[in-house]
């Protein structure tokens, strides 16, 4: 008897389960109608609300990047003693990526909205250092006076942006980012037989809550994820090889020309050498467009040349020292372990940047290379782009 009890008992769970998830386990997106442990249905009064995640909007302009293993730092010798010539082993998790640095037209729309909605205080904190361009390309009024905003400049980086505008930037696209999504969602909200015209389907602030869960949150990429983003490591399973071979530039080769004999990026070649001889290239600013130059093998244009890009990290000359190795970042107050005894702090105003510009050498093309700056500076040489974390896929 006892026997025939326990079969039925294990009748009942399996019959159960199998309604609850048919052949297939149970899945985030399928998480069933019924706990595996206790036997109680979600969803009920008293019971646990269970909702299935499902997979968030698509993110214009943006690449996924699969995370893995990389040897992140300098893989050559550190000529500036930033703390770059030290490598780390470290994990990166999934992340997206803009696929090229944030243009003059980007910049331009966030400035717009500020516009339009009167919030002119944070306008005029947003407005680009257009100075910085003089500064940069010295005396040139032509482009103090037309680069942001010329139709011909609008796929060319913004620059002139210091790192909290860039941070303000993220902030304000993840807001918009979510306007859009709920805006989408009131849209598909169909009359009621009696409503008036005009008016639609009361809005569930539960499903407005689930949009913008759902919705990406914008913001600069850590030096780590930058690096491991530049460096493109597709289908190379093996670690030992990766170490030994691990690209010094975003393409394979020890040289900064392709098999055709072209430059792969925008950088300064040599002493007064920014563009090279006459035809050799059509792009009319010490900038260049951003698709001017070919992308690395994940699809992402100018992670070297054209112009650096902030990151998020606050800058510690021994930051592979003092970072963990599972998506290392640098942030305010973190302790500098040189000079721990007297429990000094890294400098929150000096934030990393990481890349090579027009204006830079062919030394600062290669991946491992960093540098800082004030959070409140902007130059001519320096643009950003945004980052989202990947929650599950």
């Amino acid at each position: 008897m006892i026997f025939r009890i326990s079969r039925l008992g294990y009748f009942l769970f399996v019959l159960v389960y199998a309604t609850a998830y048919g052949k297939s386990h149970p899945t985030s997106a399928r998480p069933g109608k019924v706990s595996l442990t206790t036997g109680r249905r979600f969803n009920q009064p008293d019971t646990l609300p269970v909702v299935p995640h499902k997979q968030g909007p698509p993110i214009p302009g943006m690449i996924y990047v699969e995370g893995g293993y990389m040897t992140m730092g300098n893989l050559v010798e550190d000529k500036l003693g930033t703390g770059g010539g030290s490598t780390k082993p470290v994990t990166i998790t999934s992340f997206y990526i803009d696929q090229t640095p944030i243009t003059n037209l980007d910049y331009r729309e966030y400035l717009y909205d500020l516009q339009k909605n009167s919030l002119t205080e944070a306008y005029k904190a947003a407005m680009p250092n257009q100075q910085a361009l003089l500064e940069g390309f010295s005396y040139n009024n032509l482009y103090l006076e037309n680069y942001l905003n010329a139709p011909g400049f609008a796929y060319y980086p913004v620059v002139g942006v210091s790192w909290e505008q860039a941070t303000e930037y993220c902030k304000w696209r993840t807001k918009k980012f979510q306007e859009e999504e709920i805006k989408k969602y009131k849209a598909k909200l169909t009359p009621q037989p009696d409503a008036e015209e005009g008016q639609t389907t009361a809005i569930n602030n539960e499903d407005i809550e689930a949009i913008i869960s759902r919705c990406p949150e914008f913001r600069l990429a850590s030096e780590a994820e930058w690096e491991y983003a530049a460096h493109a490591i597709i289908g190379t399973a093996n670690i030992d090889y990766l170490q030994r071979h691990q690209r010094i530039y975003p393409w394979d080769g020890s040289s900064p020309r392709g098999k055709n004999g072209q430059f792969l990026a925008n950088f300064k070649r040599g002493k007064g050498n920014y563009k090279g001889m006459a035809g050799e290239s059509d792009h009319a600013a010490p900038t260049s467009y951003v698709y001017a130059y070919p992308p690395n093998d994940l699809g992402l244009y100018d992670m070297v040349g054209n112009v650096c890009c902030w990151v998020s990290d606050t800058y510690s000359p021994l930051a592979l020292q003092d970072s963990g190795d599972l998506n290392p970042v640098i942030r305010d107050g973190s302790p500098d372990q040189a000079d721990h005894h007297k429990g000094s702090l890294t400098n929150a105003h000096d934030k990393v940047y990481k890349g090579c510009s027009w204006a830079d050498s062919a030394y600062f093309l290669q991946i491992g290379t960093r540098r800082y700056l004030n959070k409140d500076s902007a130059t001519a040489t320096i643009g950003f782009r945004c980052v989202v974390s990947s929650l599950g896929r």
